[in-house]
């Protein structure tokens, strides 16, 4: 089974993102506590995550390159989403595989388009 990590403050969002993933029958676990976002990333072992770059200052980022750094977790794909377009974030995102950066607000097809892509991916060198 796909699993989806969320990693998101604001409960409205993580309902959003929830929504619009509803569709894909994955499992979908939401974390709202920074601190143990890493923990959490180890124990459910997803098949993709995606984080709020916005939560505080570098805490998304700060999670991404933690996973990209880890050897049991760098090949996750990672959907960083951010609610401005920052060339300082682009930058630091460019330097990691398996990792989108998405700009709200987003067009939901985008999205979706994104999710299936690194869905399709890992399932293709990832048990």
């Amino acid at each position: 089974m796909v699993r989806v990590l969320v990693f998101e403050t604001s409960k409205d969002r993580a309902k959003l993102i929830t929504d619009l993933l509803d569709d894909y029958r994955y499992k979908i676990f939401v974390n709202y506590n920074g601190e143990q976002a890493l923990s959490a990333v180890r124990e459910i072992k997803p098949s993709l995550i995606i984080v709020n770059a916005n939560v505080r200052p570098d805490s998304g980022l700060t999670l991404l390159e933690k996973i990209k750094q880890d050897a049991r977790l760098k090949k996750i794909p990672v959907i960083l989403i951010s609610s401005f377009n920052s060339t300082e974030i682009m930058a630091k995102v460019k330097k990691y595989p398996n990792v989108d950066y998405l700009v709200e607000p987003f067009k939901i097809k985008n999205f979706r388009h994104i999710v299936e892509r690194w869905i399709n991916f890992r399932s293709l060198f990832v048990s």
